[in-house]
């Protein structure tokens, strides 16, 4: 199970850090080192160890070890969007999310009951794994003159623990930051939240938006999840992420009033993020380049956030879990230097289960395409028939989605040709053709062309809306 770890405050004063660091050293180390009692006597610690590089090697080792990592793990969890990460995982590096959809009535019937007794009821239990796919290194180097310069002042030792963590966890927070926004980019511009028009965005219009929707996600509902399940977010399970210049705009008791909150619990749950229409590829260029842990937030993508105003997600829409944070160090003789490695490793997700909605400006484009396109995936032939695997594409960003399911239609059953509404194409021997069919969010898309068993991997399908 995953766990969230606790906040410490490095309060310690350079007297206590040294004799602490003294304590649990080495008998060498207890014997070279005098104990500190008086700030005057800080430069004579500094002096003994600049004279024996071992010792050197000690003091450092368990001044970044035993202080700099609980800062580093501190500061992890102090971020601004702290809440919604869902903890630290100790262990293994998938998270499987289970979801049981509610179960479907029927009518009670006397007569049928002798049949229906023994008869299974499988549940609708969906499934989603999430896998850690985020690894990230941040280096810092220090020099012994750096070293030299810890012991010219009483705040010294924590003046170079600031210096070697800033470094490292404020590049983690900003990163941890953006992998946040870039979860919001990309699920927003490849159509996995619900868009919501608000008008022009004035607060007139946006206002008796807001209300609604908020109020709507609290019944059950499968609209507002891409996987269609039976499920609802209550007031204080959602989240609102808004453009900082657009909630600059209004006040804050007019924008709670709007989601129907207090105050004190809306400020709780408003998240302000930059703006929708920016990203800093820069910062994951050298990732990139070296893995496919992470891909380029492009231009068109960005063009679509411009009519976004905020974002309302359930608590459980982001699966952002801390797989490790470690903190290492090697010792550079040639160059009398040290480099520390803060390794931090995460799982980057979002929930297909849970309610996400993105409140778009009417300039938006929110309504589906008139033909979608599908890809032929897999093919494989026997005796007993042929099966086709059919993807739809969605190459394309859109604040729309366009994965629906496939339709196992009449004219199919009677031809004996099963279609899995996940894309799976089964036709027996002595079937050859079916005429597709897609159910959209309720709209009926129709293949332009019947798919045959002649049909090769690679090959397109072209669905027009009806």
């Amino acid at each position: 199970m995953a766990k969230k770890i606790s906040v410490s405050n490095l309060n310690a004063t350079t007297l206590e850090i040294l004799n602490v660091i003294r304590q649990n050293a080495s008998a060498e180390y207890q014997s070279l080192v005098p104990e500190v009692t008086v700030e005057k006597d800080i430069p004579k610690v500094g002096e003994v160890l600049l004279g024996y590089p071992a010792l050197a090697n000690q003091f450092l080792s368990a001044l970044i070890n035993r202080i700099a990592a609980v800062r580093v793990k501190s500061a992890t969890f102090n971020n601004a969007y702290a809440g919604l990460k869902k903890g630290y995982l100790e262990f293994g590096e998938t998270v499987e999310e289970v979801f049981v959809n509610i179960c479907k009535a029927r009518e009670f019937s006397v007569e049928k009951a002798a049949d229906r007794e023994l008869r299974r009821s499988m549940p609708d239990v969906r499934a989603a794994f999430h896998t850690m796919n985020y690894r990230a290194q941040y280096p810092v180097t220090i020099q012994d003159e750096d070293l030299r310069m810890a012991f010219l002042s009483a705040e010294g030792i924590q003046d170079m623990i600031a210096k070697i963590v800033d470094s490292l966890y404020t590049a983690n927070e900003y990163d941890e930051y953006l992998l946040f926004k870039y979860l919001i980019i990309k699920a927003v511009s490849h159509g996995k939240m619900y868009p919501v028009s608000i008008g022009d965005g004035t607060m007139a219009q946006a206002a008796i938006k807001f209300r609604g929707t908020s109020n709507a996600l609290t019944f059950m509902s499968t609209k507002y999840n891409i996987s269609g399940v039976h499920t609802n977010s209550k007031k204080e399970n959602q989240n609102i992420f808004m453009d900082s210049y657009y909630n600059a705009q209004y006040d804050v008791e007019v924008l709670a009033s709007a989601f129907n909150m207090d105050k004190a619990d809306f400020m709780g749950k408003l998240h302000l993020i930059d703006d929708f229409t920016t990203f800093d590829n820069e910062r994951f260029s050298v990732i990139r380049a070296g893995s496919d842990q992470i891909e380029e937030v492009t231009d068109e993508e960005l063009a679509l956030m411009a009519n976004v105003k905020a974002v309302l997600v359930d608590d459980e829409w982001f699966q952002f879990y801390d797989n490790q944070l470690k903190f290492t160090e090697t010792y550079v003789a040639s160059g009398e230097y040290w480099n520390y490695f803060l390794n931090v490793w995460k799982t980057v997700s979002s929930s297909p289960f849970s309610n996400a909605i993105a409140f778009v400006t009417e300039n938006a484009a929110t309504t589906l395409p008139n033909t979608i396109t599908a890809e032929i995936t897999s093919k494989s032939t026997g005796e007993e028939g042929t099966t086709l695997t059919v993807e739809i594409q969605e190459d394309d960003p859109a604040l729309v989605g366009t994965v629906g399911e496939f339709v196992q239609t009449q004219a199919a059953t009677t031809a004996g040709i099963a279609i899995h509404k996940y894309g799976a194409i089964i036709f027996p021997a002595g079937q050859t053709s079916v005429t597709l069919q897609l159910n959209v969010d309720g709209t009926t898309y129709t293949a332009a062309e019947a798919t045959t068993t002649s049909a090769a991997v690679g090959d397109t399908i072209t669905f027009n809306k009806q």
